[in-house]
């Protein structure tokens, strides 16, 4: 296997990257339910929160380090109908932007609330904009009742986007991420 993309098979970087992104989302929905169920106030609830806050940090990183290096990497010929590359499309480019905006909304919500963010504990992004509880609640509301299940939504949809291709068209859209 290479690093690089061909026309027909997923490189290793661009399969690293995919399924990094894919554990990670999973382990920040892991860890905000985790702290959803908690106490208020409890240590338990705080160390979820900087888990869920440092794994979503995390997961915009890898996913910048992926778009900015998509070009170098390539990709493989999609297969299926025009309806089905555009709305892979379409559920890719949503991905992304949610999985780089979310954390930065994230970031802005914790700013405007005077809360410095840890990073896993190892360092803190201090708060360096000025209170603005309203515009934390707008944004709050944002990051966890619209975006979160838009983000929920295209994850599902491309999963069972992959199922269509491999059920129901058989074509090895899933096995080259796979294999």
């Amino acid at each position: 296997m290479t690093l690089r993309s061909t026309d027909t098979r997923w490189g290793a970087l661009n399969k690293l990257f995919h399924w990094s992104l894919f554990l990670l989302v999973v382990a920040i929905i892991v860890a905000v339910n985790m702290a959803e169920a908690q106490p208020r106030g409890s240590d338990a609830k705080a160390w979820w929160m900087v888990a869920h806050r440092s794994l979503g940090l995390t997961a915009m990183l890898v996913m910048l380090a992926w778009v900015l290096l998509k070009p170098w990497l390539g990709r493989p010929h999609p297969y299926g109908a025009l309806w089905q590359t555009r709305l892979a499309a379409l559920t890719h480019w949503g991905m992304i932007l949610l999985i780089i905006g979310m954390p930065i909304a994230g970031l802005l919500m914790s700013q405007f609330a005077q809360k410095p963010v840890s990073v896993f504990g190892w360092f803190e992004i201090p708060v360096v904009l000025a209170e603005n509880e309203k515009l934390a609640g707008i944004i709050y509301e944002m990051h966890t009742h619209v975006a979160a299940p838009i983000l929920v939504a295209l994850v599902a949809l491309h999963i069972l986007g992959a199922l269509w291709h491999h059920l129901f068209d058989k074509d090895d859209t899933l096995k080259r991420m796979i294999r």
